[in-house]
């Protein structure tokens, strides 16, 4: 329980906001305007402050009045392109939180009782701790961002719950479809702040060895930043020093670096343990790359055998050490050796895997493009009485 504790710190340290002095969510006097309040890390790198991003793009497409309200996550604030749309209050009736299950414990006493509360929560395990599951019944709606989250959710008894899927930024015109030239890059990517455990890095480096015992003419990219790497920095170092094929970038990019290197690799592989989204393997598929995932978590969303390349998995206990709350906690543990044999497929059979990756982008055009999951929340709050129909 200590060592939980402590981890739990640690975790709020790294990665959580510190509590505004007054929070713009919370209003004086019980009439709103209709609209909706969306409360999230506006200007952070980090994913939950893309996934708030996202869902301001998805509801921007549909006739709402919006107000972007940004929690402060002090120093990962590296993202500026809502820093002149950040509204200083919130006036609208509706008021949509993103933020992770641990976050919704810091927002429990800020939640305005006289609006509409709706909680956009992420979540990796398929257990939730009993404590946490009485800060998600002070919402009024459950948003689940994937089927995955959906799922756990209604285990545990919670009957409020939408899936409203995570939107994606999916350009107008197709991308390039998987082509590579004269080398198959794969690009796989992790924080050592964010649990690596869950990331699984070594099945990684271990199925690209597999698969590709002497071949020359392909590559591996581990992207990865952050200080808590217990360790697992310097066996990544030995990794590269025995395999030169393998290169490792160890540094903060910027949103267009993180574009550019998916733009210059071929395969996008993400061998997790769980994902409760999933968005590197979305973001892989919206730039026309093939993607290999653990077939668990909220990836199988979009990576089916039709959009990409799934991997067969059996079911652990989560270890003491890997997560925040393990307790009774299970998730997946990718075989190395069908991810080895799907990199195989791809390397032999490139049109083959072209197919699933333009099946993919189709898939979330027609899923996740900001037009469909907006017109979802717009039709979901209307039916309820929220917004004018």
């Amino acid at each position: 329980m200590n060592k939980n504790l402590t981890k739990l710190l640690n975790c709020y340290k790294g990665q959580c906001a510190r509590a505004s002095a007054q929070p713009c969510w919370l209003s004086q006097g019980r009439a709103h305007p209709q609209g909706v309040n969306l409360h999230g890390f506006f200007l952070s790198e980090i994913g939950l402050g893309e996934s708030v991003r996202l869902l301001y793009h998805a509801l921007a497409t549909q006739d709402i009045h919006l107000a972007a309200c940004s929690r402060d996550l002090g120093h990962r604030k590296n993202a500026p392109e809502f820093t002149d749309i950040i509204s200083d209050d919130a006036p609208y009736g509706v008021a949509i939180n993103v933020d992770s299950l641990i976050g919704m414990k810091g927002l429990r006493h800020q939640i305005c009782r006289s609006k509409t509360n709706i909680a956009y929560p992420f979540w990796e395990l398929d257990t939730i701790a009993p404590k946490y599951q009485g800060y998600l019944r002070r919402y009024d709606r459950l948003w689940a961002p994937s089927g995955f989250i959906a799922g756990v959710l209604e285990d545990h008894g919670f009957e409020n719950v939408d899936l409203i899927k995570q939107p994606i930024q999916v350009p107008n015109q197709d991308p390039t479809f998987f082509d590579p030239k004269t080398k198959l890059n794969i690009l796989f990517y992790f924080d050592f702040d964010s649990f690596p455990a869950r990331k699984n890095p070594e099945a990684a480096i271990h199925a690209f060895k597999a698969a590709f015992g002497r071949e020359q003419d392909v590559g591996l990219t581990i992207k990865t930043r952050g200080q808590n790497d217990h360790g697992r920095r310097d066996w990544l170092v030995r990794q590269v020093q025995d395999d030169p094929r393998i290169e490792v970038i160890d540094r903060l990019l910027t949103r267009d670096e993180m574009g550019q290197m998916m733009e210059a690799h071929d395969v996008f592989m993400s061998l997790h343990r769980s994902e409760g989204l999933g968005l590197g393997c979305a973001e892989a598929l919206a730039a026309g790359k093939v993607v290999i995932a653990t077939d668990y978590g909220g990836s199988t969303d979009f990576i089916t055998a039709q959009t990409g390349f799934p991997v067969a998995w059996d079911r652990i206990a989560v270890g003491p050490e890997d997560y925040i709350m393990p307790e009774g906690a299970t998730w997946a543990d990718p075989s190395v050796e069908d991810a080895a044999a799907q990199l195989r497929s791809i390397y032999d059979d490139p049109d083959a895997a072209r197919a699933r990756a333009r099946a993919g982008f189709g898939h979330l055009k027609t899923e996740h493009s900001f037009q469909a999951v907006g017109r979802k929340m717009s039709e979901i709050l209307r039916k309820d009485g929220l917004l004018q129909v």
